[in-house]
């Protein structure tokens, strides 16, 4: 699978290397307003902590009870490990395992924690989506069905207290079985799922601002509204296991649906490029408190419970 993810992404890559003009966007690069890149960063990492919040709350609904600030810790790692392993799943597998580590029967909680954590944004970016169609000349089609997809799905959470305890009578047999324990009918992890999506939609927005600020470093003449549906939807789509990180599907994403919506392809590249590079920056802190933690032979040998 590795291999197919990086061939994938080579070739989507190596499409856009083909496509489009390059000198073009090094000039657009050379004259970027720096200053905009810095506020985007700010954002990302701005952002980050509160998605460090909402795990955290998510964990204790779960029973699971740490520090925040270590849970900040553990999910600036998390960003570090993903932007550098071969998928995003090896920063979460990352920091559920840490969080797990040297605590009894916790294993399933911190697992379901960091899953439910995704889940949760996950319907952040679906709602984000939904409100920027409203504002967009997209096909009714496309808005129907993303908004029906969008209503099952919340109808789902709403019930949960009706279907989840016959799931656990009739499924989760063998390794999955550890879910039968997850509280999730409970009234602390609802009022901690119900409690973070706002923090989700949060998050989101001030991920949609740095691709405006961006955007506006480059000359990508875009309305917030295009910004956001082409921010959320991609990242809904760069998250599937298919490529290296999501890499050549965003890019190639933000380039198709900016020239749909009639901005220059070349400022799309450009803006793309910048998104990397803050990726980079804002993954920083992940790195240093890899580093203060002994390096990636934590996620191998047993270490103190006073890690976490």
């Amino acid at each position: 699978m590795l291999w197919i993810k990086l061939l994938l992404s080579a070739l989507l890559l190596a499409y856009l290397v083909w496509s489009l003009d390059l000198a073009a966007i090094g000039e657009l690069l050379k004259t970027a307003d720096w200053s905009l890149v810095i506020a985007a960063c700010l954002c990302l990492i701005i952002g980050q902590v509160f998605s460090a919040i909402r795990w955290a709350w998510l964990a204790r609904g779960l029973g699971l009870s740490v520090l925040i600030s270590r849970k900040i810790q553990l999910y600036f790692l998390g960003m570090f490990l993903s932007l550098f392993l071969p998928s995003i799943i090896g920063g979460d597998v990352a920091r559920g395992y840490l969080l797990a580590k040297g605590r009894e029967n916790a294993g399933w909680p911190a697992a379901a924690s960091v899953i439910l954590e995704r889940l949760n944004g996950v319907a952040g970016l679906a709602l984000v989506v939904s409100f920027c169609m409203f504002f967009l000349d997209v096909p009714s089609l496309w808005m129907w069905l993303w908004n029906a997809g969008l209503l099952f799905g919340f109808i789902v959470l709403i019930t949960t207290k009706l279907w989840w305890p016959k799931l656990q009578q009739s499924a989760w047999q063998g390794k999955l079985s550890g879910w039968k324990s997850l509280p999730l009918t409970s009234g602390e992890f609802s009022s901690a799922w119900w409690k973070s999506l706002p923090v989700s939609l949060v998050f989101q927005v001030l991920v949609v601002q740095a691709h405006v600020f961006l955007g506006l470093a480059v000359g990508l003449e875009l309305s917030w509204f295009v910004y956001g549906f082409m921010v959320c939807l991609i990242a809904l789509a760069s998250a599937l296991p298919l490529s290296f990180n999501g890499f050549g599907i965003r890019e190639a994403g933000y380039v198709g649906i900016a020239v749909w919506f009639g901005a220059s392809s070349e400022a799309a590249g450009a803006m793309a490029a910048l998104w990397v590079v803050v990726l980079i920056i804002a993954a920083i802190p992940g790195g240093i408190v890899l580093w203060r933690l002994g390096g990636t032979k934590i996620l191998q040998k047993n270490q103190s419970q006073s890690l976490l």
